[in-house]
């Protein structure tokens, strides 16, 4: 039952993450709700490698990952990855 806990857990806090990347992101990005939680994902699981002294504290980590996946999602509109609607 842990792992699917966990599954469940990385899902939501994913999807919190990649809104908040997304809402710090200036304008519209042409992405839908699998690719803003895969964001967040990606975003959380980048800043738990790089900052490990940040797993004490979540939400200072919810918010650098949130600005991480705003940087990721810039990068990847920029690149021409992703559409934005702006």
């Amino acid at each position: 039952m842990g792992f699917i806990a966990a599954i469940i857990g990385a899902i939501i806090v994913g999807a919190i993450i990649g809104f908040g990347a997304r809402a710090i992101l200036p304008g519209g990005q042409d992405i839908g709700l699998p690719k803003t939680i895969g964001l967040g994902i990606i975003s959380n699981l980048v800043v738990s490698v790089l900052f490990q002294g940040l797993a004490d504290n979540p939400i200072i980590s919810i918010v650098v990952a949130a600005f991480v996946g705003a940087g990721i999602l810039w990068l990847a509109i920029r690149q021409g990855w992703l559409s934005s609607t702006s």
